[in-house]
C-alpha cells in the first residue's frame, strides 16, 4: 500500500488531546444544536431513542476504523482500507464519498451558523453570512496542523462545556433544586400526544437526522497518519470521543425535552435558546446563541481539516487530479482545501435559491452519503478480518434500517435521492476514468 504513511515527525503533531478534541470538535455541531430541531418535531420525546441508536452505530462503526487505523494509520483512512479489501473501485466510491458527505456536512455547518447569526442581524441574508463564515473557515484551514489544533481545542471546550452546562441545569431543575421553577417530572415525555406523537413513523424519520450528528468524528481517520503513536492514540481516543458524545448528547436531549415541550423547539434555530428562556435565563440568550455559533465554526474547522486530506489521498492513489497532492512545507494541502472551498462557496449560491429549505436538504444529503459510506467502512471491516462478527452485522443492519426510513419523509427523500445520484455518478466516474489508470499503473 502505497498511501502516505506519513514517517515525517513534522507531520506527526496530533496527540491524544489533540485527535480526540478534532473527533468531538467533528461531531458536535450544527447536528445537535440546530438539525436535531427537526428531528425532534419529527419524533417528539422518542427522540431519545433515536439517539441511543444513533449512538451505537456511530460506536460500532467508529471501533471498527480505529481496528483497521491501528493496522495501517494512514490519512487516506478508510477509502485506502476499501480499496485494499473491496477492490480499487470501492476505495474510490468511499474516498469520494466521503468527500461529497464532508462539504455537504461543512454546507449544513455553514448555513446553521448564518440562522445563528441572525439573531444579532435579522436584516441579513443567509447567503451573505454564509459567504462570510466560509471565507473565515477557509483561512483557518490554510493554518498548519498544530496551530490547526489549538484552535480546536479551545472551541471544541467550549462547546462541550455548554452541553455539560444544560445537563447539569437539567438535574437541578428535575430534583426540584432550580430557584423558583417546579420540577416538570416526566409529564413534558408523555403529556403532548405521547412519548410517539407521530407514531413509528415519525421515530423513523428521525433517525437520519440524528445518525448525521454523529458523522463528524469520522475525522479521526483522516488524521491518524498525522497522529504521534496512532497504534495506541487512535483507539484511545475513539473510546474517551464515544462515551463523551453519547453521554452529551443524551443528557442534553433528555433535558431539552423533559424540560421543554417537544413542539415548542423551532425549527429553523437552536432549541437551546428556547430552553435557557424556559428556566427563565432569557437575558443570557445572546451568549447562548454565542455559544453555539462558536461550536458550529468548530465542527466546520474540523471537517474542513478532514475533507482535503482525503483529496489529497485520491490524488496520491491516482483517483484524484495529480496537482490535488500538493502540499506546503508546513504539510498543509494547499490545492485540495482550495478547491473544498470552492465548491464549498458553490453551496451559498443553493443557500440564495433555496434559504428555507436548504438546511434539511443539505443535511439529509449529507446524512445519506455518511450512511453509504459507513456500510462501506463494515464491509471493508468483514474482509478486514475475513469473518463474519455480530459487530459488523448489526452495524449494517441498523444503518440499512436508517438508510431505508429516510424515503418516509419528503424532505428526506430529497436526499437520499440526491446521494444514489451521487452515488452512481462516482461509480461512472470510477469506470470512465480512473480504472482505466489503475490498469496502466498495473501494467508498469
Amino acid at each position: 500500500m502505497k498511501d502516505s504513511k506519513e514517517t515525517n515527525s513534522k507531520k506527526n503533531t496530533l496527540n491524544l488531546p489533540g485527535l480526540t478534541m478534532l473527533g468531538l470538535g467533528g461531531a458536535i455541531g450544527s447536528g445537535i444544536f440546530v438539525a436535531s430541531g427537526i428531528a425532534i418535531n419529527q419524533a417528539g420525546p422518542s427522540i431519545i431513542l433515536s439517539f441511543v441508536i444513533g449512538g451505537i452505530i456511530s460506536t460500532l462503526i467508529m471501533f471498527m476504523l480505529a481496528e483497521m487505523s491501528v493496522v495501517e494509520p494512514t490519512t487516506g483512512s478508510f477509502s485506502v482500507y476499501a480499496g485494499e479489501y473491496l477492490g480499487p473501485a470501492m476505495g474510490f466510491i468511499s474516498g469520494w464519498m466521503y468527500w461529497v458527505a464532508g462539504i455537504l456536512t461543512l454546507a449544513t455547518e455553514m448555513v446553521a451558523a448564518a440562522l445563528i447569526v441572525r439573531f444579532w442581524l435579522p436584516s441579513w441574508s443567509i447567503w451573505m453570512i454564509s459567504l462570510i463564515i466560509a471565507v473565515l473557515i477557509i483561512c483557518i484551514s490554510l493554518l498548519d496542523v498544530r496551530s490547526l489544533a489549538r484552535v480546536e481545542e479551545i472551541l471544541s471546550l467550549i462547546k462541550v462545556g455548554i452541553l455539560v452546562v444544560v445537563i447539569i441545569m437539567g438535574v437541578v431543575l428535575f430534583i426540584g433544586l432550580w430557584p423558583g421553577l417546579k420540577s416538570p417530572g416526566i409529564s413534558n415525555y408523555f403529556n403532548h400526544e405521547g412519548f410517539f406523537p407521530h407514531g413509528l413513523s415519525g421515530f423513523f424519520s428521525s433517525l437520519l437526522l440524528v445518525v448525521y450528528t454523529y458523522a463528524g468524528e469520522q475525522v479521526i481517520g483522516p488524521a491518524a497518519g498525522e497522529t504521534q503513536d496512532p497504534v495506541k492514540t487512535v483507539p484511545e481516543a475513539v473510546k474517551i470521543i464515544n462515551v463523551a458524545l453519547i453521554v452529551l448528547y443524551l443528557g442534553s436531549i433528555t433535558t431539552l425535552v423533559g424540560i421543554l415541550p417537544w413542539n415548542r423547539v423551532p425549527l429553523n434555530g437552536s432549541g437551546f435558546v428556547p430552553l435557557f428562556g424556559q428556566l427563565g435565563l432569557i437575558s443570557i440568550s445572546s451568549i447562548m446563541n454565542a455559544v453555539i455559533l462558536s461550536a458550529i465554526l468548530s465542527a466546520m474547522n474540523s471537517n474542513m481539516y478532514g475533507v482535503p486530506r482525503m483529496l489529497k489521498s485520491l490524488a496520491e492513489r491516482h483517483d484524484a487530479p495529480a496537482f490535488l497532492n500538493k502540499e506546503d512545507k508546513r504539510g498543509v494541502p494547499v490545492s485540495a482545501v482550495m478547491l473544498s472551498s470552492a465548491f464549498l462557496l458553490c453551496v451559498v449560491g443553493i443557500s440564495y435559491l433555496l434559504p428555507q429549505q436548504i438546511l434539511v436538504y443539505i443535511a439529509s444529503s449529507a446524512g445519506v452519503a455518511l450512511i453509504t459510506n459507513w456500510l462501506i467502512i463494515a464491509a471493508t471491516h468483514y474482509r478486514f478480518r475475513r469473518r463474519m462478527n455480530g459487530k459488523t452485522i448489526i452495524a449494517a443492519v441498523l444503518l440499512l434500517v436508517v438508510l431505508s426510513t429516510s424515503a418516509m419523509n419528503g424532505n428526506q427523500l430529497v436526499g437520499l435521492m440526491v446521494g444514489i445520484i451521487i452515488l452512481m455518478l462516482l461509480a461512472c466516474l470510477y469506470f470512465l476514468s480512473a480504472r482505466q489508470q489503475h490498469f496502466a499503473l498495473r501494467k508498469k
